[in-house]
């Protein structure tokens, strides 16, 4: 299971970090295998509130928690962290699968260094279901019947490669357009998932090959923006479409995406080539073609489309 940061708020005025590779699962046209790893007893998760006062702080202080992520002598795959950006803050959060005291003692003090005094502090050591509705925001059973949560949507995603990390320019445009324009646009946020690091299991994986093809990623970042329940009906408008692609371009062009975070708009070629290596798509082509010829299992991006 992936060490994920807490729920990101939404902006109405919320790693991955070096962390355990999610159950590896191989698909054969009669059976699935799955290797999932044991729960942790406990987990630490921590969350900081950073007051951010312009975008050259907000672009300085994340340098720092980059170079922190890169940073061997402190951080391993015990540690995962999210970053999500307000037009005047910092949500940070994530999880330590190691001792509070560890965290506390070593983690914690390298991690805020340089950067402002955080607003509020959460630390606390949590049994495993626990830590993942605490980071949720929610209990985790669900009902047998009549589950009628949704959301309508629109995301757009990007995955920076390790060895070229977001650079200073591109962080200092980035949080100059959350600042401009990110308290004009409601319900949307921007969280920037830790994936690689020291010791990724992400970019490290055990067991046979799966889906994913980036295996070299520093960040996952999703850029998303919801429309209230009353409004569902209309849709996303274009000025929210814009202001979620605004985000990624910020960021800068030419970097692959997340294929769970999909971007509607993408036609079938296209989004093959942002989620997927050329190596592992025709991989999966094949599968694809082996296991549903008849292709029953289809939507507008899917393999083989």
């Amino acid at each position: 299971m992936e060490a994920l940061s807490t729920r990101p708020p939404l902006h109405t005025q919320t790693s991955t970090g070096p962390c355990e590779e999610l159950p590896t699962v191989s698909v054969s046209s009669s059976h699935s295998t799955s290797k999932p790893k044991p729960a942790p007893t406990s987990v630490v998760n921590w969350v900081y509130e950073i007051p951010m006062a312009n975008p050259n702080v907000a672009a300085n202080a994340f340098s720092h928690i980059q170079s922190f992520s890169l940073n061997a002598s402190v951080i391993d795959d015990k540690t995962g962290l999210g970053v999500t950006p307000s037009p005047s803050s910092f949500h940070i959060s994530g999880t330590y699968h190691g001792d509070e005291a560890t965290f506390r003692s070593k983690i914690a003090p390298e991690f805020l260094r340089t950067l402002p005094t955080p607003s509020s502090t959460t630390i606390k050591t949590l049994p495993w279901l626990d830590s993942l509705a605490d980071m949720w925001g929610s209990p985790l059973p669900q009902p047998l019947t009549g589950y009628d949560a949704h959301d309508n949507f629109y995301a757009k995603s990007i995955l920076v490669p390790e060895s070229t990390p977001l650079t200073p320019a591109a962080l200092l445009n980035f949080f100059t357009y959350i600042a401009t324009n990110g308290s004009a646009t409601t319900g949307w946020f921007s969280e920037l998932n830790l994936l690689g690091g020291p010791a990724s299991r992400v970019n490290n994986p055990q067991g046979p090959p799966s889906a994913y093809s980036a295996r070299n990623s520093l960040w996952v970042v999703q850029n998303y923006a919801t429309v209230p329940a009353a409004a569902s009906a209309n849709g996303i408008t274009k000025p929210t479409i814009d202001f979620v692609k605004g985000l990624n371009k910020a960021l800068g062009m030419g970097y692959g995406g997340y294929p769970n975070y999909v971007d509607p708009e993408l036609s079938a070629s296209q989004a093959h080539g942002v989620y997927y290596s050329e190596g592992v798509y025709e991989r999966l082509r094949g599968v694809k073609r082996s296991v549903d010829p008849e292709g029953v299992f289809w939507n507008p991006q899917a393999v083989g489309s």
